[in-house]
């Protein structure tokens, strides 16, 4: 009950302090930059917070002018918009295609709308010639302020915020084996894991990328999440077999001298201790250990700055532009579509209300730009919750504003629902608010609110009925869409993950491997993201691949220049290059198994035996084997 009161104090004081924090920045610029410009505030504060758990700060400046560039060209088409029907036919369309497409990404959350809405603020507030400096001002601070907040809260982010979510990861680990020598239920501690693996993953991939480079500190951090999310799967692999409570005792001590920051652990020790054991997961077990100890080492010294990293970690073009960001331009991809039914839409309804100067007309054109969405489902579900949250919210105003019509109170109303509506995290109701806030800002000193009311309802309804037709007739798009563009992406990964740690560790191998073993955690984001809009998606495909994808950057990060290792990939080369089909490569590397004498040897063929068979068990089609056999023959 203490913790409960503790979470909601906690809550309140927090969302209190945002509020007043945005209440005097909102004010602060509605100062400098006149009441004309303090919609633009609020779009810019508000972008601010949603561009925070993306770390600007490695390049500041270049991400400072290139915020700076967006703004200036979203401030020039609006004015050329306000200045030309025709000219706003196709500025408005091309500048909202693009934001739907480039800020729709598809493995990180979206910042699409924001982006989307901060344009639309400005082309439906234009501003006189006379004001336009102060305008052009406005748009130039509006990215100053997003910059001075980065700085502030994300220098050195991932430095400081791992040693958090590591020891979060240590405690779960050492928990699931107490667990596991109980004979207990693991399924809570495997889902906090998961959910810290993929943050502290998703901190690596923003953190300090140009063209997708990683720092120091990334690749550091991303060796040592490897390696723990490695004894995790080794865990599942002893869970509910005859444990080895040896092993086990021994993880746990490992982990536990690790994370208490004690002297470097012993490896020849353990390998002394398992000598006649030739057990994949024993080895596994010590080869993970030992290069957990080697990282550990570097742990506190190495920097989050791109130019001291040791290796340049970067993703290959060919992949990085077709599957991680910008793919080629096709049609029946879902980021285009969107972009072009957004385009579409907003283009069309600015034109007509312009056209017919349609009072409150600006109302339709906001409902429908929001309601249009990636996915049709998604744009259906929000369609009726806006529907009803607006009515709702009319009708709480209407009865408010009819019973108190100082405009002093009515103010005071107005605060207070922008206040309450921070708490709201379902859409319906956030709508009550968002309504309640818009018609008061409108009728501060109407007598009579009723007419402005009715009109924000009548106005709702119509946008939303044209985004409901656009989501069905426009390029539409739907959840089962991503779902095969999510497998796609994974399989992409798994093939150029595979080429680059089976077939050429020496070329290019550190420059791709790194990023790539990230998008298995960025791919369960946007599942789980996806699962709150609606996609039921079945995870087996990815979450077996996490696991290979795991063993190959494991066997990635063995020993390069060891003669042993080099030896067996020079073996396992040939045996691909030999080979017509997986069934026949997996014939091979089988007699090779059994011929050998070399443990290492053994070790890694058995390693690539076992993922070849975990590809056959998540359904890897007879089509996509080949596709896999003639990427790596390649």
């Amino acid at each position: 009950m203490n913790k409960n009161k503790k979470e909601i104090i906690s809550l309140i004081f927090s969302k209190t302090l945002i509020f007043l924090v945005v209440v005097l920045l909102v004010s602060t610029f509605k100062g400098m930059f006149g009441e004309e410009n303090s919609l633009l505030g609020v779009t810019s504060i508000v972008l601010m917070l949603v561009l925070l758990p993306k770390d600007l700060t490695i390049h500041p400046l270049k991400n400072l002018f290139g915020l700076i560039g967006i703004n200036l060209v979203f401030g020039v088409c609006a004015l050329l918009v306000s200045q030309n029907l025709i000219l706003a036919l196709i500025l408005n369309f091309a500048i909202l295609a693009f934001i739907g497409y480039y800020f729709s990404y598809e493995l990180q959350s979206p910042v699409n709308s924001l982006f989307a809405l901060h344009y639309l603020l400005l082309m439906t507030s234009p501003v006189p010639a006379a004001d336009l400096p102060v305008r052009f001002l406005a748009l130039i601070a509006g990215p100053i302020l997003i910059m001075a907040a980065q700085l502030l809260a994300n220098k050195n982010k991932l430095s400081k915020s791992r040693d958090k979510i590591f020891n979060s990861i240590f405690n779960n680990i050492l928990l699931k084996i107490e667990l596991i020598k109980s004979n207990k239920d693991t399924v809570n501690t495997d889902k906090a894991l998961s959910i810290y693996i993929n943050e502290l993953k998703s901190c690596v991939f923003n953190s300090g990328k140009n063209k997708l480079n990683l720092t120091e500190c990334g690749r550091n951090t991303l060796t040592i999440l490897s390696c723990l999310e490695k004894i995790n799967i080794l865990l599942d692999n002893i869970k509910g077999s005859n444990v080895n409570s040896k092993l086990l005792y021994d993880i746990s001590t490992v982990l536990k001298d690790i994370k208490d920051k004690k002297s470097s652990i012993s490896i020849s020790e353990l390998k002394n201790k398992y000598k006649d054991n030739n057990s994949t997961d024993v080895y596994d077990f010590i080869n993970t250990v030992k290069i957990l100890n080697s990282e550990i080492k570097d742990y506190s010294n190495v920097n989050n700055k791109e130019e001291d990293a040791k290796v340049k970690l970067s993703l290959d073009d060919e992949f990085k532009d077709s599957t991680i960001h910008k793919r080629h331009l096709k049609l029946e991809e879902t980021r285009l579509a969107y972009g072009l039914r957004l385009g579409i839409v907003v283009s069309i309804i600015y034109f007509v209300i312009t056209l017919f100067n349609i009072e409150y007309g600006n109302w339709a054109l906001y409902t429908a730009f929001t309601l249009t969405q990636l996915h049709s489902e998604y744009t259906v579900s929000r369609t009726k919750k806006r529907v009803i949250g607006t009515i709702l919210g009319a009708i709480l105003i209407g009865v408010l504003f009819n019973l108190i019509p100082d405009p002093t109170l009515r103010t005071l109303m107005l605060v207070s629902a922008g206040y309450i509506m921070s708490y709201m995290s379902d859409y319906r109701n956030m709508v009550i608010f968002i309504t309640f806030s818009s018609v008061a800002s409108a009728t501060l000193s109407v007598t009579n609110p009723n007419f402005i009311i009715m009109n924000r309802v009548v106005f709702v309804i119509i946008g939303a009925v044209i985004a409901i037709v656009a989501s069905k007739l426009l390029f539409p798009r739907h959840l089962s869409n991503e779902e095969k563009n999510l497998n796609n992406i994974e399989i992409k990964v798994l093939n150029k993950m595979m080429e680059r740690v089976l077939l050429n560790r020496e070329e290019k191998s550190e420059s791709s491997v790194a990023i790539l073993s990230l998008v298995p955690s960025l791919i369960d984001l946007r599942t789980n993201y996806l699962e709150i809009n609606g996609l039921d998606m079945d995870m087996s495909l990815i979450n077996k691949s996490k696991i290979i994808i795991n063993d190959l950057y494991q066997i990635h990060l063995l020993e390069k220049n060891n003669k042993d290792y080099s030896y067996v990939f020079s073996k396992l080369k040939k045996n691909i290059e030999n080979s017509n089909t997986i069934k026949i490569l997996e014939s091979r590397i089988k007699e090779d198994i059994k011929s050998s004498n070399n443990f290492k040897e053994i070790y890694i063929f058995t390693k690539v035996l076992n993922i070849l068979s975990e590809i056959n068990s998540i359904g890897y089609n007879e089509e996509n084997q080949a596709d896999l056999y003639q990427f790596l023959t390649i």
